[in-house]
């Protein structure tokens, strides 16, 4: 029997379409492209148009709160008689115009505008931080959709090549050296692929469903197939936690809040002082010389102890609550990018022995096995158990590529910065065990 071999490549990868039913090549949607799902999402994620619309709508907050409170304007009108006009014949006959303006005291107005522009930064950062997060999810179902379709080719490939096993299984019992029992092995791990095949192509659509939602669009768009595996930077640890603390999105946020936490207690500290008010009327009384009138007052804070005092006492502990929440994140954002870079470790030492002994290994002792059996040397059974380790161990290659791909684009949001970036269709390289980047 020639020897047969469990082999990724380039060419296993070309026949997905065939191994899969589908739609005709010619109606076959684009393979995907990394780098335009990222900048399409970053245009019409529903959770970024949200927030760069929250944060276009804080920069108009300022300028309204620098303004002066509007002024008042009254016109009122005092007859002498219920029965004529005494306008001009009676000195009680008056029509006076009134303008009435309230100053705040010095420095409110542009405190209130430095808070408002603390809101900008505090946006700001959230729509970044709404960025990395999407950007994220986006690499990560890619990476995911990658891992589908080359499974599915690996298993396709297969699947072929146990037909081959059963079609040798069933010449030898029908020429009496083999067994029945064989034959039935041989269709029961068909039947077993059957059904990884089919789970395979329902976990495609739900990636697809989630993928387009990140994208804004229909559920029912096309979508192609993942193709070019994305590169990975090679991170130290030690360099990435110092690109953490000073670019995290989520850390920006809450130092953001903080510097506007005291710039409202600077506000509330201001807001114990009076505010000023003056006006003015001009009184028409008609023949008789008109009269004019100016006010000042000030709006006294003579209830400071229940509102202006306590505000204050609450803007210094929400003050100390945002600095507290700066440290604790800080904290938190160090752990899970360790936990992070360990899992996208250990996935590299996987694929590392798995590409340099595990894979190799295994596929010599399927290639015994092949040659074995062929010669009568070694039971059906033998052969079978091998051709599986060889499957397990060839998906278990996916799926460790997938998780370190996934691990990184997870520590983005939380670093700020590139770890996994679109790749060329290197699909023999990858395929045959290359690194990713």
């Amino acid at each position: 029997m020639t020897r047969l071999r469990i082999r990724v490549s380039a060419w296993t990868l070309a026949l997905l379409p065939a191994i899969v039913p589908a739609v005709s090549r010619a109606d076959e949607p684009p393979p995907l492209d990394l780098a335009a799902l990222l900048e399409q999402a970053e245009g019409s994620n529903p959770e970024i148009l949200v927030a760069r619309a929250r944060l276009q709508a804080s920069e108009h907050v300022s300028t309204q709160l620098e303004a002066l409170p509007d002024p008042e304007a009254t016109v009122a009108y005092t007859n002498d008689s219920l029965t004529a006009f005494t306008l001009g014949d009676s000195p009680d006959s008056e029509l006076t115009l009134g303008w009435k303006q309230e100053v705040p005291y010095p420095g409110k107005r542009g405190l209130a505008g430095d808070v408002a522009r603390g809101d900008i930064a505090v946006l700001a950062s959230t729509l970044d931080a709404a960025r990395w997060r999407v950007r994220a999810g986006v690499k990560s179902l890619y990476a995911e959709l990658l891992r589908v379709g080359r499974t599915t080719a690996i298993l396709g490939e297969s699947r072929k090549l146990l037909l081959a096993y059963q079609e040798s299984a069933r010449a030898r019992y029908e020429s009496g050296d083999g067994i029945l029992e064989n034959i039935l092995r041989a269709q029961t791990e068909v039947a077993k692929l059957d059904a990884e095949l089919a789970i395979l192509a329902q976990e495609r659509r739900s990636l697809e469903v989630r993928l387009l939602g990140l994208l804004g669009q229909s559920a029912d768009a096309p979508v192609g197939p993942a193709l070019a595996a994305p590169r990975v930077e090679a991170p130290d640890r030690a360099a990435i936690e110092a690109i953490a603390l000073a670019r995290s999105p989520e850390i920006r946020t809450l130092q953001s809040a903080a510097v506007r936490g005291g710039l409202r207690v600077d506000l509330a500290r201001r807001s114990l002082k009076p505010d000023f008010i003056w006006s003015a009327a001009y009184t028409n009384r008609g023949d008789l010389d008109p009269m004019v009138m100016g006010m000042f007052g000030l709006r006294l804070p003579v209830y400071r102890k229940q509102k202006q005092a306590e505000a204050v006492v609450q803007a210094e502990f929400d003050l100390e609550a945002a600095r507290l929440e700066v440290e604790a994140s800080e904290v938190v954002v160090l752990a899970e990018i360790r936990d992070l870079l360990a899992q996208a470790g250990r996935a590299e030492v996987l694929l590392r022995l798995y590409g340099e002994s595990i894979l190799p290994q295994a596929r010599s002792t399927l290639d015994a096995a092949a040659a074995s059996y062929g010669a009568g040397r070694t039971e059906f059974i033998t052969l079978i158990d091998d051709f599986l380790m060889v499957l397990t161990y060839e998906i278990n290659v996916e799926t460790q590529r997938a998780e370190r791909v996934k691990a990184l684009a997870a520590a983005e949001p939380l670093v700020g910065t590139d770890l996994v970036l679109p790749g060329t269709d290197d699909a023999l390289n990858t395929a045959q065990g290359g690194s990713d980047g």
